[in-house]
């Protein structure tokens, strides 16, 4: 579900993020506020908060690490890419000898 708009303080420079679903421009979060410099970190920590699936971020077809800085010269608002990444759960099964554990099942 977006989030709703906060309000940037009116004389702190703020940059304005809306994350978009995949390359279809669905909505998915957003739009957020930034004070710069803006880490992909910092993005990804709130959008954890209403997304809890695993999935990476584009910006300008570049997927953006944790450690990567926005880089938008000057431009007030960035909107983002979001893919999805398939997350897959194991349970193991068998006899406890050989180190099977059917007690997940």
């Amino acid at each position: 579900m977006p989030q709703q708009p906060s309000t940037p303080p009116p004389s702190d420079p703020t940059l304005r993020v809306r994350v978009l679903k995949g390359f279809t421009g669905e909505l998915v979060f957003g739009p957020a506020y930034f004070e710069p410099p803006v880490r992909c970190s910092h993005i990804r920590a709130r959008l954890w908060t209403q997304i809890s699936k695993a999935f990476e971020l584009v910006h300008n077809f570049k997927v953006l690490g944790n450690q990567d800085v926005l880089q938008v010269d000057g431009q007030e608002e960035v909107s983002l890419n979001i893919i999805f990444l398939p997350s897959f759960a194991v349970v193991t099964w068998g006899s406890a000898e050989f180190g099977g554990d059917s007690s997940a099942v």
